[in-house]
């Protein structure tokens, strides 16, 4: 009776043997679609950060430009200062006398 036992455990184990490969492979492709899922992530979450972070150099290059477009200005004022509305006025009309 012991060969039949023995015979019996082994047809039962062969006929789940394959029923035990394909929720192991199973179990495999869903660990692996779900760190496909998370590498995807990763890089989404980095290509949006980078795209930041160029907005930001970009806002920075833009504000020291302005404020090197302010500092010529006020350099140029203070080197030759606006003359009076007065002086302006008559050197106007002094041009037609010629």
């Amino acid at each position: 009776m012991q060969p039949r036992k023995i015979l019996s455990i082994m047809v039962a184990a062969a006929m789940l043997l394959p029923f035990s490969y394909a929720s192991v492979a199973s179990a495999q492709d869903l660990d692996r679609d779900r760190d496909q899922l998370k590498q995807q992530q990763l890089q989404d979450r980095d290509k949006l950060q980078t795209k930041d972070q160029l907005k930001e150099k970009d806002q920075l290059k833009e504000q020291e430009r302005t404020r090197e477009r302010e500092r010529a200005r006020e350099h140029i004022q203070t080197e030759r200062p606006e003359k009076p509305q007065h002086e302006r006025a008559e050197r106007g009309s002094g041009g037609g006398r010629h």
